[in-house]
């Protein structure tokens, strides 16, 4: 372990990732998660959901949010950093994201199983929404921390990332219901 003045440092006790790109990523998949959750949500409120229309809007939606988290990000950059943008600036943004779109893919290839009747549109909209949810368990589970950190928090945490989930699902539910 590293000292610093005879302490030792915090990220060494907090176990923290050899790979921070992989956490990037899993954080913007949740970002993408969530962005995905919410577009289902809104799209119940048609009565007659065309499922290639769905897929086409998740997407879209997917698309949108991810331009508009490059935005935000090099705003950020921008602004706190006085730098001077470039392009492979942008680039570089837009390539450590991308996993906010790839997280739209479940539900779109889900809709397009609808749209080829394989699916009925109810269940389609029932199955993405489980598909999200167990997503966020799953980069729960694996952004949780080792035996480092109390099974208690552990589980806790990986529950909070479901109940985001399920929250959002359950408003979907009520929003459909009115």
């Amino acid at each position: 372990m590293k000292r610093r003045s005879g302490m030792i440092e915090p990220k060494q006790l907090l176990g923290v990732p050899k790979h921070p790109g992989a956490v990037h990523w899993l954080a913007d998949y949740v970002y993408g998660t969530i962005a995905t959750l919410v577009a289902l949500a809104g799209l119940t409120f048609q009565t007659n959901p065309n499922e290639l229309i769905t897929a086409g809007v998740v997407i879209v939606g997917a698309l949108a949010i991810w331009m508009a988290h490059i935005l935000s990000r090099l705003v950020s950059k921008r602004a706190m950093d006085g730098l001077e943008l470039r392009f492979a600036d942008v680039a570089k943004e837009a390539r450590n994201s991308w996993s906010i779109v790839t997280a739209a893919i479940p539900a779109t290839i889900v809709f397009l199983l609808a749209a080829a009747h394989l699916l009925t549109a109810y269940a389609a909209f029932v199955l993405a929404d489980i598909i999200g949810v167990l997503s966020l368990a799953v980069v729960g589970i694996g952004t949780a921390g080792g035996k480092d950190r109390p099974l208690s928090r552990r589980i806790f945490y990986v529950l909070s990332l479901i109940a985001v989930g399920v929250s959002i699902v359950l408003l979907e539910a009520g929003v459909h219901l009115l």
